[in-house]
């Protein structure tokens, strides 16, 4: 009897398979459900039997499909598979968007809101006053007695000739809290050690001729000893790469860059996100130094698919490279998500040069079939020579809250 129901599986199973070699079968099995595309774009679509549809359809070559074009919005295709099954394709169409691919190495010089404690210090009366009234690394302190700190220098002079009690407007994460230092003799001294910029050498994603705005890095710039966000507003300047410190397993590699001039700024940033810095860009600088003759179309997330594409990066000097890549997997997201695609360098000029990805490679723009898809964001720290993605489409719409797809598993990496 085992025998029989073993033989049986297997029959239905070599059925089952032949089924999908049968041409009719096939077609149903590949009709898709849901598709994207952008105003600019036209999808072709099979049909079985004539679509009803409401939208502007015209056949195409062969037979048996049409070109779907339609202004933005949702609406349906609906038809009759065999003449009586009835199937609906849900077509979703976004208005079509193009930038100005970057690639270029760019400085970036972060201001946070106020000088960020990283660490506590014994002052003079022996203790540490900020640790003692609870204050944490991590805090950014805004202000001391109402009167508003940007910068150490600030803090100092502050303090300078302050007696006890006196408040600090402290803000942790998202929130504020007044803390009141007192029962102290003399000059106080906080005893703590502060920053109030972070600054270093990545990598311009676009910029926006539509809004004059430009993204870079494509994640969160966070302060190099406390790992917290910089919260605040800066400046972006031309930068050059001087070398390179090739990437191996265990060890990621890095980009060697400096700022060309403190005077040249070509940008301000006014936004710190997980997708990237923002802010506004003298335009003559992106379209001058872009490796594009002028502006291509944003994929969105489901455009994006596993297969070749092109990484744009500098690796000498100011000269943006194209290099190959393999897109490996891509990840369906519904809304804005970090680690949006899986990519594997291949191009043997890069492996060669850098070992894969490398840090000062974030935000480096990812080209696919003509279209902007994403931005590097990480390497993988066990394979340099894979790394995580964003898709530009986020870094393009930050606080979008849904669109069409759902997030994949993390894996270790580190910010490119």
């Amino acid at each position: 009897m085992a025998g029989w129901l073993r033989a049986l599986k297997v029959a239905v199973l070599v059925a089952a398979t032949a089924l999908l070699w049968i041409p009719p079968v096939r077609q149903l099995v590949e009709l898709p459900t849901s598709v994207e595309m952008s105003t600019d774009d036209e999808i072709a679509l099979r049909s079985f039997h004539p679509f009803s549809m409401h939208a502007w359809v015209r056949p195409v070559d062969p037979p048996g499909a049409v070109t779907v074009t339609a202004d933005a919005g949702d609406f349906d295709v609906t038809d009759r598979i065999f003449g009586f099954i009835p199937w609906r394709t849900r077509v979703h169409v976004e208005p079509a968007e193009r930038v100005i691919v970057g690639g270029q190495a760019v400085g970036i010089r972060l201001l946070s809101e106020g000088p960020m404690v990283i660490g506590y210090r014994r002052a003079t009366q022996g203790i540490s006053l900020a640790e003692a009234h609870h204050i944490e690394v991590g805090d950014v302190i805004l202000s001391v007695d109402g009167v508003p700190v940007h910068t150490a220098k600030d803090l100092q002079a502050a303090l300078r000739d302050k007696r006890a009690p006196f408040r600090l407007l402290v803000a942790r994460g998202d929130k504020l809290r007044e803390i009141e230092i007192r029962d102290v003799h003399g000059v106080p001294e906080l005893g703590v050690y502060v920053r109030d910029k972070a600054v270093g050498v990545g990598t311009l994603t676009f910029y926006d001729p539509a809004t004059g705005r430009f993204a870079a890095l494509g994640h969160l710039v966070t302060d190099a000893d406390t790992g917290q966000p910089i919260q605040g507003h800066g400046s972006v300047y031309p930068a050059a790469i001087l070398g390179i410190q090739a990437g191996k397993a265990g060890q990621p590699g890095e980009k060697k860059g400096v700022f060309r001039g403190v005077n040249r700024e070509v940008g301000e940033i006014d936004e710190n996100t997980p997708y990237g810095v923002f802010g506004r860009m003298d335009a003559a600088f992106a379209t001058r130094t872009s490796p594009l003759p002028g502006p291509i179309p944003v994929a969105l997330p489901g455009q994006v698919h596993p297969g070749p594409a092109v990484l744009y990066t500098v690796l000498h000097g100011e000269k943006i490279e194209a290099f190959q890549v393999v897109i490996e997997h891509t990840a369906r997201q519904m809304s804005p998500s970090t680690k949006s695609m899986i990519i594997r360098v291949v191009d043997p000029r890069l492996l060669q040069a850098a070992g894969g990805i490398v840090q000062g490679m974030s935000g480096s723009p990812i080209v696919q079939d003509g279209r902007l898809v994403g931005a590097v964001t990480h390497v993988f720290v066990s394979d340099p020579v894979r790394g995580y993605g964003v898709y530009a489409y986020w870094m393009l719409h930050p606080h979008q809250h849904e669109l069409t797809f759902a997030p994949t598993a993390a894996e270790r990496a580190q910010a490119a």
